[in-house]
């Protein structure tokens, strides 16, 4: 079948839409629908990802050569506790949970596409790494934004099913995993490539939480009116006189470890 190119003005017009499509998305992730998520990644991999068969969007309009506004934490490599670079934990009302911070990060810089594309966001507890590109890509191809394959990528599913990063909540006394990083992650995505679009765009968080944990170190401390049962929680075993693996500073047993 015969093709005709697109006119600059259809790319542009193309070019709107799909931002439209990631305001519109985050909205409703940031209502409460956190699946969709998944259609973020899909609105992300137009926008984002090129293949031998196919383009970006941006880099049909010629943007991807912008530079592109980085939230993530640094990683430290001498840190022994999982990595999300790209998402907090919030320990409060509702629940305790990964959450994008939006704006209420504590610094950001502007890299070249390829650097912020391909650098590692997570880095789980058996040290196996996620960029932003495997998590759009996977979501999209893989996970039910544009279609659902009978199989996962391995890392991706341990992240979003096996809690890979490693962290609990304490609910009736019984440990639940703490899921959904990539959700958060993906959310934090969007908001970066909007800032990056949109001279200008603007947008804080909505939630009200008594614990912020980034990057997995503390950012601000826990209240002293915190409910064992809110705090979040490492996996593994940990000595009841050792620093508390939350970050707080205090020993376990003073912390994490109190009885409920």
């Amino acid at each position: 079948m015969a093709k005709r190119p697109l006119t600059p003005d259809e790319l542009q017009q193309h070019l709107e839409e799909q931002l439209q499509f990631l305001e519109a998305s985050s909205a409703a992730f940031d209502a409460g629908f956190e699946g969709e998520a998944k259609r973020l990644a899909v609105t992300l991999r137009v926008l984002l990802h090129d293949t031998k068969n196919s383009h970006s969007l941006l880099g049909l309009v010629d943007k991807k050569d912008v530079r592109f506004f980085d939230t993530s934490f640094d990683f430290d490599p001498s840190n022994i506790l999982s990595y999300g670079g790209l998402v907090f934990i919030a320990a409060g009302p509702p629940r305790t949970r990964y959450v994008a911070m939006l704006d209420d990060v504590p610094s950001h810089r502007f890299l070249d596409f390829d650097t912020w594309w391909n650098a590692p966001v997570f880095i789980d507890e058996n040290r196996r790494s996620l960029t932003r590109r495997d998590l759009i890509r996977t979501a999209a191809d893989q996970d039910g934004g544009a279609h659902v394959d009978p199989a996962l990528d391995e890392v991706y599913a341990d992240l979003a099913r096996e809690n890979s990063l490693g962290w609990y909540t304490f609910d009736s006394g019984q440990a639940q995993p703490m899921g959904g990083p990539e959700r958060a992650a993906i959310r934090q995505i969007a908001h970066e490539v909007l800032k990056t679009l949109k001279p200008g765009y603007a947008k804080k968080p909505q939630h009200d939480a008594s614990i912020i944990i980034g990057g997995f170190s503390l950012v601000a401390g826990p209240a002293p009116s915190m409910p064992s049962s809110q705090r979040p929680v490492r996996s593994g075993k940990i000595g009841r006189n050792q620093p508390c693996s939350c970050g707080s500073g205090r020993k376990y047993k003073r912390c994490c470890g109190a009885p409920l």
